[in-house]
């Protein structure tokens, strides 16, 4: 195996490492309450649930926030026409 692959599954695997055991802790400081892994975002009655607990703004929480925005289209406005002097 090449020097770049042994690397990148050295990387790979202790990203995946800490992941497991950050979401562990998550789930020993909530009291062992499995409500923590029930995360939904569902845009279409922009309806976002963390942890069990509706969210009402999502306005600071950044990812969040960063994925609300995704449905919005933002449409300039035209122009003014040119008036014509003639």
């Amino acid at each position: 195996m090449t020097n770049a692959k042994k690397t990148f599954f050295a990387v790979a695997g202790g990203l995946i490492a800490v992941g497991i055991v950050i979401a562990a802790i998550g789930f020993i400081a909530s009291g062992f309450n499995p409500a923590v892994f029930s995360t939904q975002i569902d845009m279409r009655d922009d309806t976002i649930v963390l942890g069990g607990t509706k969210v009402d703004d999502p306005v600071g929480i950044f990812p969040i926030e960063q994925i609300a925005r995704l449905g919005e289209v933002a449409v300039p406005e035209a122009p003014a026409a040119p008036s014509n002097p003639a």
